[in-house]
C-alpha cells in the first residue's frame, strides 16, 4: 500500500497562520465541494492541496482526557460498547484490550490471534465481541467470561473490517482477499460470499435498520447490498485515489460517510448516490465515525490528527492533535461525549480519550 509523505508546516506557513489568527476574521465565500456559503471564518492555507481551505473558527471543545498506552504494537482498530462502558482496541501486538473507558484502566487482555489484528465490533447487545486478524480469521468472545468461543475460516486474506447488525444475528467481514462474508453470529455458519471484484474490502458498515450493507473497497468504490439478500443494489464513484479506507452510516441510514486515501471526506445520499458535501482535508483519511446526533464526522488521517466536521456545512469544528502516527481508527460514545482514537503506526501505539466538558 502507498505511503503518501506527511504533510509539514514550513516557517512561512506558520507566521501566516499567526496573523491570520490576529487579525479580524474576513466575511468571505468559503466553496467546500459543491457548496457555496457566506460565513465568518478565518483563513488557512494547505501547500499540499494548493488550494484555499475556510476553516471555521468554532469549536466543539473536545479535550484529551487519558492516554492509553499498554500495547505493545500500534492500534489499528477501536470500539465502544453499546452501554458506553468499554472500550475494545485491537493491535499489531497480536492482542486485543478491554478498557474501563471512565477511568481508562485496563480489565482484561484476550489472547488468540496470531496477527496483528486489524478490526474489532461489539454486538448491539452487549454479549460478545467480534475481531477480525492478518491471520485471516474472525474471532468471537463472550464478553462475560472473556474466553474465545469460536473462531471462523473461509477468508483468503486479512480481515480489515467486520460489523454485526442491529439484531445481534448477522456478521459481515471485508477482506484482502476481495471477498465479503455474511455470517450468522449465533452459530459461526457462513450464509453467503460476496465477491464484487473491487480488490481489497476495507470497511463494511450495516445501516441502522439491518437491511443494507456498505462496503469501502480498494477500487474507489462504495458499493450498497441488500444484506439479506447479497443483491447488489448500487455502486457510488467519486473517490480518485487508491483506496477508500472507511464508510459510516448516519443513525437514520438515509446519509453515508466515506474517508479515503485521496484526502476527502464525501457525503452520500444513500437512496440516490448523490454527493451531498465534499469536504478536503490535508492528508489521506484513514478513519471516520458518525456522532450519535447524525451532525457531526469525526476523522482521523494520516497526519496523526483527529478533525471534527459539521456533516450539514461541510465545516471545520476542531482538529486534535496529540497522536503520534496514522490515526486508523475513530469511535463516538453513544452519548456523543466521549471520542476515542487509535494510532496504527509504531510510532505512537497509543489510544486517546477526548471528552467534552
Amino acid at each position: 500500500m502507498p505511503l503518501l509523505p506527511r504533510f509539514a508546516g514550513s516557517i512561512g506557513l506558520r507566521k501566516l497562520q499567526n496573523h491570520l489568527r490576529a487579525s479580524i476574521p474576513l466575511l468571505v465565500l468559503a466553496v467546500v465541494g459543491t457548496q457555496i456559503y457566506g460565513r465568518t471564518v478565518a483563513q488557512e492555507f494547505y501547500p499540499k492541496q494548493g488550494t484555499l481551505v475556510a476553516q471555521n473558527t468554532s469549536s466543539t471543545n473536545f479535550t484529551l482526557a487519558k492516554t492509553l498506552a499498554e500495547h505493545t504494537g500500534g492500534v489499528g482498530a477501536i470500539a465502544i460498547s453499546p452501554e458506553g462502558q468499554t472500550i475494545a482496541s485491537g493491535s499489531s501486538d497480536k492482542t486485543i484490550k478491554l478498557w474501563n473507558l471512565d477511568n481508562g484502566e485496563l480489565k482484561s487482555t484476550l489472547i488468540g490471534h496470531k496477527a496483528p489484528v486489524l478490526s474489532v465490533a461489539f454486538s448491539p447487545d452487549g454479549q460478545t465481541l467480534v475481531s477480525g486478524s492478518s491471520d485471516k480469521t474472525i474471532k468471537i468472545w463472550n464478553l462475560r467470561t472473556g474466553r474465545l468461543r469460536r473462531s471462523l475460516y473461509g477468508h483468503f486474506g486479512g480481515i480489515y473490517s467486520v460489523a454485526i447488525d442491529s439484531q445481534s444475528r448477522t456478521l459481515v467481514s471485508g477482506s484482502g482477499d476481495g471477498t465479503i462474508k455474511i455470517w450468522n453470529l449465533r452459530t459461526g455458519q457462513l450464509e453467503r460470499t460476496l465477491s464484487p471484484r473491487s480488490g481489497m474490502i476495507l470497511s463494511v458498515a450495516i445501516s441502522p435498520d439491518g437491511e443494507t450493507l456498505a462496503t469501502g473497497n480498494q477500487d474507489l468504490t462504495i458499493k450498497l447490498w441488500n444484506l439479506r439478500t447479497g443483491n447488489l443494489l448500487r455502486s457510488f464513484s467519486g473517490h480518485s485515489y487508491y483506496a477508500v479506507w472507511s464508510v459510516a452510516f448516519t443513525p437514520d441510514g438515509k446519509t453515508l460517510v466515506s474517508g479515503s486515501e485521496d484526502s476527502t471526506i464525501k457525503v452520500w445520499d444513500v437512496a440516490s448516490g448523490e454527493i451531498l458535501r465534499d469536504i478536503t482535508n490535508r492528508s489521506p483519511v484513514l478513519s471516520v465515525a458518525i456522532g450519535p446526533d447524525g451532525k457531526t464526522i469525526a476523522s482521523g488521517d494520516k497526519s496523526n490528527q483527529v478533525k471534527l466536521w459539521n456533516l450539514n456545512t461541510g465545516d471545520l469544528l476542531q482538529t486534535l492533535s496529540g497522536h503520534a502516527d496514522g490515526v486508523r481508527s475513530v469511535a463516538f460514545s453513544p452519548d456523543g461525549k466521549t471520542l476515542i482514537s487509535g494510532a496504527s503506526g509504531a510510532g505512537d501505539k497509543t489510544i486517546k480519550i477526548w471528552q467534552l466538558p
